[in-house]
């Protein structure tokens, strides 16, 4: 079997939502015919841009597709999906927001907050996984640290609790 067709398996493995680890994944190829090593499911998931991220209260591989949403999606809408399926801490560096997420998970938060238009919010600026959002004074960093935390609370009642650093 090819690369890209033991790919495709694994992409189709990690969209249905119930795999928590490699191993896992390695496990489900074998049981269809299929050796793969966990290096090889490593790259196949890197390749394909996956995520570990949480649903419904577990730890699994979210695929980008997962994580951003249908490309019509709001900005806000989308914001509150990504907060609801990965890990964010919240800390101020005034004027700056900063977020901390999942390896790999950064950009895409980011990319949201951007597109969400909000008010006071200047621009982004992300790494892997931290987020530096400039905020134009005091005032629109509280604001807009009430609002992720405010979108994390509500998400957080059907996920796995996440910690604020004060």
């Amino acid at each position: 079997m090819s690369g890209n067709a033991r790919r495709e398996v694994v992409r189709q493995l990690v969209a249905s939502g119930r795999f928590h680890s490699q191993a896992d994944i390695v496990a489900a190829l074998a049981e269809r015919g299929m050796h793969a090593t966990q290096a090889t499911v490593s790259r196949d998931l890197a390749a394909l841009g996956a995520l570990r991220g949480s649903r419904g209260g577990h730890t699994v591989y979210l695929l980008p597709d997962d994580v951003l949403g249908v490309p019509e999606a709001a900005g806000m809408e989308r914001l509150r999906r990504l907060i609801g399926d990965l890990p964010l801490i919240i800390d101020e560096a005034p004027p700056l927001l900063v977020l901390r997420t999942s390896p790999g998970a950064a950009h895409v938060i980011a990319s949201a907050i951007d597109l969400g238009f909000l008010p006071g919010v200047v621009g982004s600026v992300a790494g892997d996984d931290t987020i530096f959002v400039a905020c134009r004074d005091r005032d629109s960093l509280k604001t807009l640290r009430t609002l992720l935390e405010s979108i994390r609370g509500s998400a957080s009642l059907s996920t796995e609790p996440m910690r604020t650093v004060p």
